[in-house]
Parts: structure tokens; sequence; C-alpha cells
């Protein structure tokens, strides 16, 4: 049976784990980046969905899975290019970490330098990345930066990540906002406000360094040609407009709202005056 096949009879047992599920869990990593939606998204992610909260795997099988699925042949392949088959092997990697997170959260197996580890090729990777599609006609979700924004999102939750860390998350959901390339279609500012969240729930960040972050989308360098100017400009306006809603309905940080306004109004008066 190929992997595909073993997958689906696995759905329709109800994600029951074999006995031999560790190496069949290296073989879908293998295969994490096809070009088959079903086989990448339908099976592969939603089964270890099921497995690794789940306790189907061990904490020692877990760690064993970690620097593989961090490796350059899957979290960093072929970072840096755009519009490639790539996206695909580091967009599907980078949705196995919240998953890890998730289990560590229930049950801490993951040590500081695990952490320390997957925080920092988290960073990188979303530092570096350059392909910002979101759903692919022909062959469904790449979805880098909303991948990126879910494993932020769980390493904000992270006790073991201090102030700078979320510091840092701050500074790389501005430079994921804040691009030229595309403007982003599929959603992907709500999973960055989620990050966001994420962090305001940490209460480690004062709320005038959250005020001092929210104001600087209004102070952006701007390109001076139009085209790319623009796009960035309906990013900013899409995620801030999606943070005031997301912080105007949640208990304790509906204060920030006003500074949300004040930073659409100087990014296009034209619409609010």
């Amino acid at each position: 049976m190929t992997v595909k096949e073993k997958l689906l009879f696995i759905k329709e047992n109800g994600y029951q784990a074999p006995s031999d599920t560790f190496p069949f869990v290296l073989e879908m990593i293998n295969e994490i980046g096809s070009l088959d939606s079903t086989l990448r998204d339908d099976l592969i992610y939603t089964t270890l969905s099921h497995w690794i909260p789940g306790n189907s795997l061990t904490t020692n099988e877990l760690e064993q899975l970690i620097p593989i699925i961090l490796d350059k042949n899957h979290l960093l392949f072929k970072l840096g290019e755009t519009n490639a088959d790539s996206v695909f092997t580091r967009s599907f990697s980078m949705l196995v970490i919240p998953l890890l997170l998730m289990r560590h959260r229930e049950s801490p197996f993951l040590s500081s330098e695990n952490i320390h580890e997957i925080k920092e090729k988290v960073f990188f990777t979303v530092r570096e990345e350059r392909d910002y599609r979101g759903y692919d006609e022909e062959k469904g979700w790449a979805h880098a930066i909303a991948h990126a924004a879910d494993a932020l999102d769980d390493l904000a939750q992270c006790s073991e990540l201090d102030k700078s860390d979320l510091i840092t998350i701050l500074d790389l959901i501005y430079e994921k906002v804040t691009i030229t390339d595309r403007i982003y279609s599929d959603g992907e500012d709500e999973r960055m406000v989620t990050a966001i969240v994420s962090i305001l729930n940490r209460k480690m960040l004062s709320q005038s360094h959250v005020e001092q972050w929210i104001q600087s989308f209004g102070d952006v360098d701007k390109s001076s040609e139009f085209l790319p100017a623009f796009k960035q400009k309906i990013n900013i306006k899409n995620f801030l407009k999606s943070l005031y809603f997301r912080l105007k309905f949640y208990k304790g940080d509906a204060d920030l709202c006003p500074t949300i306004e004040q930073t659409l109004f100087k990014i296009e008066k034209v619409y609010y005056s």
C-alpha cells in the first residue's frame, strides 16, 4: 500500500494509530510537501493533528522528530524561493510545530534547548520566507505566512519565551504585514492577529510598547512605485482592521482600539475624514 492508501484506511478507521506508528510518521514527513493536496493537507496533516496531541507518539519519538522537521529538507527547504513548489514542504513542516507545542503545553516534554532551537528556526524561516501565496487553484494551500503565524501564536504561548522573544514576534509580524509583493487574500491577517492576542495574554509588554508598535504601521517606509506602495497599504489596513475588531470584543485589550483608529486615519485620511 502507498502512504496515501494507508492514510485513507486510517482515516476510515477513526485515525487509530497502527503498531508501527513512528516509522510510518517518518514516511508521512518524507511526503509532507507532496503536490497532491489531498495527501498533504487532508491526510498527512490531519492525521498528525490527531496523533501528536493525542499521545499516539512517545515523547522520545517526538524528540527524534524535531530535528527532522527543522532541517534543510523540511522547514528550511529551498527557503527564499518564490512561486515554486518548495513552499509546500516548508509550509506544512511549519504546521507540525504548533502540534508539538500544543502537546508540550498539555504535558511538558521539551527541554529549554528544544524550545530555543524551534524558536530560532521558526524566527529565521518567517524572516526569510518570500512565497506569499495563499491558495493555489491547482495545488491547494501554500499558505506559508498563515502557517508561520500559527507557529508564532503557539510559541507566544510558551512560558519559555521571554519579553524579548515576544518583541521579536511583533517585529516579524510587522515585516510580513508590510510586504509590497502581494495583497494577502486568504485570511493571513486574522492568523497574524491571533498571534498578537497570545502576546497580549502574556501581560509582559507594556501598553505603551504595543501602542508604539501599532503606530509604527502609520510611519512605514513607502515604495516610490505606486503598485508596491498600494499593496503594502492594503495589507496594513486589512491587518489593523482585523486587529481592531478582535481587540474590540476581547476583554482587557479594547483600550488599544483608539490607537488603531488613529493609525488607520493617518494611513488614509480620505476614507475617514
